[in-house]
């Protein structure tokens, strides 16, 4: 806290800090909504430029601000996407761009379940979001819901939806015929 007040008070070292400290968070979090490193990196100058511009705003009785960033992160990202005409990036460009990117570790312990990665990338962007949050940052479903500014039962029925989505999609096999499952999948429409 004292360094967002650093910050707040217009310290630029503070800022500087600020930025070293959560740039992989925000960095992630990005690449995981938008699939795309060039994006992502572009993504983590927007937000942080849009941190900078509203920190005097943020309030830490409202909400932790971690909770806030990610509200910032995953707006932007949301936005990027609706903007998007094409489809997601295939896999095989990622690999081909992970080596112009800052952070390649990230990527590799993304890459390490490809199979869940590109499930993730079949949901929705509403849906990948909840779910972004919740296993890759831990957020509880009331922080979900303050990032996302919708209610808890939003979030619980984004999250279940997506888990089943995520779940038919892991259990296609590599013909594309699903297997048997407790719940139908086709009965749950697209990802």
């Amino acid at each position: 806290m004292e360094l967002i007040l650093r910050c707040q008070a217009g310290d630029p070292n503070a800022f500087a800090l600020l930025f070293n400290k959560y740039k992989n968070l925000v960095f992630r979090t990005a690449l995981l909504m938008l699939n795309d490193a060039g994006e992502a990196e572009d993504a983590l100058q927007e937000v942080f430029l849009r941190v900078y511009r509203f920190l005097p705003t943020y309030q830490s009785d409202k909400g932790a601000f971690t909770t806030w960033l990610h509200k910032i992160t995953v707006n932007h990202c949301l936005n990027q996407l609706r903007k998007r005409s094409l489809p997601f990036l295939p896999l095989d460009l990622i690999h081909e761009k992970k080596n112009s990117m800052k952070d390649s570790l990230v990527l590799e312990q993304i890459d390490q379940n490809e199979d869940i990665r590109r499930g993730l990338q079949k949901l929705s962007p509403k849906l990948r979001a909840v779910l972004v949050l919740s296993f890759y940052w831990g957020l509880t479903y009331a922080e979900i819901a303050q990032a996302l500014d919708i209610p808890i039962g939003t979030v619980q029925s984004r999250m279940n939806q997506a888990l089943k989505n995520l779940r038919c999609s892991l259990d296609e096999n590599p013909s594309g015929k699903k297997r048997d499952l407790d719940v139908s999948c086709e009965r749950e429409g697209n990802l």
